[in-house]
């Protein structure tokens, strides 16, 4: 889409938004011992302020769906909510969920660093994004909060939070099931059970299972075929809710996730800076790639953004994930008071490989071993005083040994020419250097562990000054306390370690912290300079004005912050530290014309100081934290029903993210011949963030037609639409999306009784292919872009029973 028809598009999503009157009912799914709101519509009921109020009286940016709600549009998993919520991009990369929100987020790949977006289940924070996807079944309800949320969800959450509900066990007897049959030879079944045992005491289980053939096919070196980016796993969760009294609940959940598939491809994007500037491979900096396309072009290459990729190490992937949880729920007198308890452990492994090309030249494992478990203590007040307050402590420990491993049959060349360096810079000794040519050599090591422990008080109050005035005031106190070990090194297959070399740079492999030193490469195997503590004070002040009962205007400032830590993987031994952010934001939620029509509104500045950014010193990556960016924009949100059978929904978000200050090392882009290579510094001011496309809008139409007393047959269109995204902070051409839209539909029948219902379903109708992630591969790895496609056109038959 050129920028003229882009215009033109945001115009008119612009004039539907102004237009829209008419009667709106909202989805409403509730657990099961709540009562439902009635009106002119039924409004959702959200926890996102810890309290269960309705959406339209959430003073924040706020987009909700109900379990049936994303049933009736065949959203099954979290990266389908990226493309219908505003100013939000979801992606599920390498088994990761990575979450962007009006674009702030984590880049990376590398195994163990944390989101900027905080994402609970079921008031449980899950720290590890290989966690989040997993537990998309059974839904009650997701809550996307846009903003920092620094006083009630604390760490990581200067983007903004995201809330997965599922659903709780019922009073009586009932279930469901549902059976999905697809493309791609996709077949998925899920369902749940759930009743009383007995007085007391109501259980729940639920389960899903999915099977799905590749949306890739891989060339072999001996011309067979395999398909690649299927899914194959299943999820299962045990929910028990006992009444230990009238004014007691425990409830207990337990769940268990296993993937076993081939569902992380790699996709070839560009040649990065060798499409950038022309005559870049003749450069100081473009000829370290030599020894990588000698051995890669000597076999058949993939296309760029093609499906049908050439490759020749076998892929898997294997994901296995459970938890345990437990939260008492207990009325004292006017008071609340609610205990939650969790334990996960959550263990990926893959591997797949980058080259793209069925030469032997390249692969990528990547594994974690992760556990955390934490315990969070609320105290809340009665809600129908004037004054209503929160108090909580939390506590959050994990430990996560991460192994990234990357082989390049390429290698002898450049250890030759690294040594000869050093020998004649004075460094090593002379010595003959000589490296046999090998298919062993060698693996490159990005590993090590890290261990965090957490704790914070927090305390959110609200003042009802009048009935049209409340005051909200809120702060936490966080503190953290990180440390871990580097594990970065360079290994002959099977174990024959090239570097770091001890005898002559003993202290780069040490257990002695002080003593600890990376050898001219960088490469070292100790604990980090370790450990250390970060902590933030995050208030909340904010003002809602009520001048209706259907009007509500907001104002609130607050601050966010993301805690520092450790580049697990590499040379870097020191710290960064956290980013910390400043949020302005006033907004507007309506329902206007006698709840006729639902329109939500709001604007937004941040200021975002310290960012985590990847650098380079002495050709080594570094995490450190560098610079300023602001961040701008508004959001508006609206759901009309012109007719009682036609519904109209726009959504339309602008986003303005860039750098006002900072300097980070550009190590691909030639550097002046007086400088060594690798070694030009950028200045950021005026580049804007990854992943934050300018615009983003939504339409949708539905029709819902009863047929007397046999149902209603429901059909829907939408339309999703962003303009372009870069993929880096220096804003290349060759790593970045261009616009592009997506268009879904569908077509259902739901029996009168609501006993079963049928639903043909598309998505990306139009066939559009489009990249939602891009990295770097490393400059000995060919310096290209690669990253994952999202899904290809799609369409099956949805059924589902209740009983």
């Amino acid at each position: 889409m050129n920028i003229r028809n882009a215009k033109k598009a945001v115009l008119a999503t612009t004039s539907l938004l102004a237009i829209m009157a008419a009667p709106a009912p909202l989805h409403a799914q509730q657990g099961a011992n709540d009562e439902v709101q009635q009106s002119n519509s039924d409004i959702i009921i959200v926890t996102a302020n810890r309290r269960e109020e309705s959406i339209q009286d959430s003073p924040m940016a706020i987009t909700a769906f109900g379990g049936d709600e994303l049933a009736n549009r065949s959203i099954t998993s979290i990266e389908q909510v990226g493309a219908i919520a505003p100013g939000v991009q979801i992606s599920t990369y390498q088994g990761d969920t990575s979450i962007f929100i009006r674009g702030i987020g984590t880049p990376t790949i590398i195994a163990g660093t944390d989101s900027s977006t905080a994402t609970y289940i079921d008031g449980v924070y899950i720290s590890r994004p290989a966690a989040i996807g997993p537990q998309f079944f059974d839904i009650e309800r997701i809550e996307v909060l846009r903003g920092p949320q620094g006083t009630l969800y604390g760490r990581n959450a200067t983007g903004g939070a995201v809330n997965i509900v599922t659903n709780r066990p019922t009073d009586i007897l009932e279930g469901n099931l549902q059976l999905t049959v697809g493309n791609y030879d996709r077949f998925r079944v899920a369902g749940a059970l759930s009743g009383p045992l007995n007085d007391a005491i109501r259980a729940r289980l639920a389960f899903q299972w999915e099977d799905r053939d590749g949306y890739a096919t891989v060339t072999r070196p001996d011309d067979t075929t395999e398909r690649v980016e299927d899914k194959e796993d299943y999820a299962i969760r045990l929910t028990v809710e006992a009444d230990l009294s009238p004014d007691a609940t425990l409830i207990l959940n337990g769940d268990y996730y296993r993937a076993d598939d081939k569902a992380n491809a790699y996709y070839y994007a560009s040649a990065g800076y060798a499409d950038e500037i022309p005559g870049w491979y003749g450069t100081r900096e473009g000829s370290q790639t030599v020894p990588y396309f000698a051995m890669k072009n000597s076999g058949r290459v993939s296309a760029a953004a093609s499906r049908d990729i050439f490759a020749d190490v076998p892929y898997f992937n294997k994901v296995e994930n459970w938890g345990l949880g437990a939260t008492l729920d207990w009325d004292i007198a006017d008071y609340n008071l609610k205990v939650i308890g969790s334990y996960r452990d959550t263990n990926p492994i893959s591997q797949n490989e980058f080259d793209l090309s069925d030469a032997y030249v390249n692969y990528v494992g990547r594994e974690e071993d992760h556990w955390q478990w934490s315990g969070e203590v609320q105290l809340s007040s009665p809600v129908d005083k004037p004054f209503s307050w929160i108090a909580g402590a939390y506590y959050f420990e994990e430990r996560n040994i991460i192994d990234n491993d990357i082989f390049g049959n390429f290698w002898e060349p450049i250890l030759i020419q690294g040594f000869m360096d050093l020998q004649a810079a004075g460094v090593l000794p002379p010595f003959p250097v000589v490296f046999p040519d090998s298919d062993l050599c060698c693996e490159l090591h990005l590993s090590g562990e890290q261990e965090t422990k957490a704790w914070a008080t927090y305390l959110d109050t609200q003042w009802e000054v009048s009935d049209q005035i409340t005051i909200r005031l809120g702060g936490r106190y966080s503190e953290e306390r990180r440390d871990g070990r580097q594990n970065f090194d360079l290994i002959m297959l099977p174990d024959i370690r090239i570097a770091p070399n001890t005898i002559f740079f003993p202290n780069a492999i040490t257990e002695d912290r002080d003593a600890a030193q990376p050898d001219p490469f960088g490469f070292v195997i100790a604990p980090v300079n370790g450990p250390t503590t970060f902590s933030a004070f995050t208030p909340k002040l904010g003002i809602d004005f009520k001048p209706s009962d259907d009007v509500m205007l907001y104002a609130s400032v607050q601050r966010g912050f993301k805690s520092g830590g450790y580049n697990i993987g590499s040379s870097q031994l020191d710290p960064f530290e956290p980013e910390k952010i400043w949020s302005y934001e006033i907004g507007a939620r309506t329902e206007l014309l006698d709840r006729a029509l639902l329109l939500n509104a709001s604007a937004f500045w941040y200021d975002y100081t310290n960012l985590q950014a990847q650098d380079s010193v002495g050709n080594q990556p570094i995490i450190r934290n560098v610079g300023k960016a602001r961040v701008r924009g508004f959001e508006v949100e609206t759901v009309a029903r012109p007719t009682d059978f036609f519904r109209l929904e726009g959504a339309l978000t602008y986003v303005d993210a860039q750098f006002t200050d900072g300097q980070l090392t550009e190590v691909l882009r030639p550097a002046p011949l007086t400088q060594d290579p690798g070694t030009f510094v950028r200045d950021l001011d005026g580049l804007r963030l990854p992943r934050a496309p300018r615009w983003k809008f939504s339409i949708a139409g539905q029709v819902e037609q009863p047929l007397g007393d046999s149902g209603t047959i429901t059909a829907r269109t939408e339309y999703h639409w962003q303009s372009k995204i870069y993929f880096t902070v220096f804003n290349i051409d060759a790593a970045s999306q261009e616009s592009y839209g997506l268009l879904r539909a569908s077509l259902g029948f739901t029996s009168a009784d609501d006993r079963w219902s049928v639903r043909l379903f598309g998505d990306n109708l139009t066939g559009e292919t489009y990249f939602t992630n891009q990295i770097l591969t490393g400059t000995v790895y060919g310096a290209e872009f690669v990253g994952p496609l999202g899904a290809p056109r799609t369409y099956g038959v949805d059924l589902r029973f209740n009983f």
